[in-house]
């Protein structure tokens, strides 16, 4: 009896684990009034797990902004070959369905779940974590929607401030006075070409940085590919090891032992999708096993002079240390040294941003596998080249960041490392965020 009870209680524990963020999210949909333009608009709210966490009716805000410069047009489409997805059109009147306009009206319960669904906004495929109630409507954080229409809401007690004409600039400054990066382990952000530092938030702290250990192997690659030790038209072999990690809970891109890849479609798979079997593979063709690969990764950062750089491994992932007391061990560096690692890489090998700067990645030898840049910012900002992201439970959610702004003087290179996010939502919002400011203060 006692072990059907334990049997019972696991799967209950399993279950819940499996079940998508939010599944369990606190209070229910109410009514916020929004000003605008003078009038007094109703539109549906949700706060996310904790109070003041507001998320907006997409359907409601699209009848109280039709009146203004950011109008827009939110629709739900089901297509048979792209599922369902929504697009949002700026400049259109909306299509207002039942209750919109009027949402004291809808008194159903409305179940909430939190995914990254899909949404076209003015044909460009944008990455937001978003609530869908599943009735045709979207539930969207009050960050996001400033970010994303550009403009600014203030919070007035109870109520909203729509501020169509005032764009939505945080300043950085203010936010870590208040306490927003509290969230954040880290920030660096800074202008490759001079070295001049726009904003730091324990930028020094050694730190664990996930998956952002691939440019670390990038670059030694890259290096190697210089020196003609191995060539892009190289067919690297999979191991078993690499197959077994891709099988594995922390596999991204399918892979079977003894086949070949393009050395460039695993660099590809390494960067955009973040694979880590790929990582394993191309160290493995380049050292003869992955652990040579580490050692020479760590000898080329102290010859960068990353003196808080400790890898483990190529691509980031928890390991151990083995013996009879083992334990995790997880590739770390701070937050100024990836900045340095960062300039290395764009002035000696730019074309990285061919690859990172894409939105979505073509593996066809990989039985012709589509993915989708792991990087928020390529989607959701203009002018992001890149680079990489990374996470695991203990490094939170971290980012590297690039964007070239125009100056009289050429190019300048703004770099933005980020690491210790508490969710990939905050990670983006953060991102973004910071690199509106960069580009605010730059200009």
């Amino acid at each position: 009896m006692r072990k059907q009870l334990t049997a019972l209680l696991l799967t209950l524990v399993l279950g819940i684990a499996l079940l998508p963020a939010g599944a369990f999210a606190d209070g229910e949909p109410y009514v916020i009034p929004v000003n605008v333009n003078g009038e007094q608009k109703s539109v549906r709210a949700y706060d996310e797990s904790y109070e003041g966490n507001l998320y907006l009716s997409l359907t409601d805000l699209a009848a109280a902004l039709s009146s203004t410069e950011k109008r827009f047009r939110f629709e739900r489409i089901v297509s048979s070959t792209d599922g369902e997805y929504f697009v949002i059109t700026t400049g259109q009147m909306p299509v207002l369905a039942s209750g919109a306009g009027n949402p004291s009206t809808v008194t159903a319960p409305l179940a909430l779940n939190l995914y990254r669904n899909r949404i076209v906004f003015d044909e460009r495929d944008r990455k937001y974590y978003t609530y869908n109630p599943q009735n045709g409507d979207l539930f969207m954080s009050l960050i996001d929607i400033q970010l994303m229409l550009d403009m600014t809401f203030d919070k007035n007690g109870n109520s909203l401030q729509a501020k169509p004409n005032q764009h939505f600039y945080p300043d950085a400054k203010m936010l870590r006075d208040e306490g927003f990066f509290d969230n954040i382990s880290s920030v660096f952000l800074a202008d490759a070409n001079t070295g001049e530092v726009y904003f730091l938030w324990n930028g020094y702290s050694t730190l664990p940085v996930a998956s952002i250990s691939k440019l670390l192997s990038y670059y030694v690659l890259r290096e190697a590919i210089d020196a003609g030790e191995i060539r892009y038209s190289d067919q690297v072999r999979i191991s078993e090891r690499a197959e077994t990690i891709s099988k594995s809970p922390d596999g991204i891109v399918p892979m079977e032992a003894g086949n070949y890849v393009p050395l460039r479609e695993l660099l590809d798979a390494m960067l955009i999708a973040s694979s880590n079997e790929a990582a394993v593979a191309l160290a493995e063709h380049l050292c003869g096993s992955e652990e040579a690969f580490v050692e020479r990764m760590n000898v080329k950062a102290r010859e960068l002079e990353l003196y808080s750089a400790e890898m483990y491994n190529c691509n980031g992932l928890p390991s151990y240390s083995g013996g009879n007391v083992p334990f995790k061990r997880q590739n770390r560096m701070s937050a100024g040294d990836l900045f340095i690692l960062t300039q290395a890489i764009l002035r000696e090998y730019p074309e990285i941003t061919e690859i990172t700067s894409a939105q979505y990645g073509h593996l066809p030898t990989l039985n012709d596998y589509w993915t989708a840049n792991s990087n928020p910012l390529v989607f959701n900002m203009e002018g992001i080249t890149g680079l990489k992201t990374g996470s695991t439970n203990r490094a939170g959610y971290c980012l590297v960041a690039t964007m070239p702004l125009q100056a009289g003087d050429g190019i300048h290179q703004m770099v933005l490392v980020l690491l210790g996010a508490e969710t990939a939502a905050i990670r983006g919002q953060t991102a973004e965020i910071l690199m509106r400011y960069a580009k605010t203060l730059f200009q």
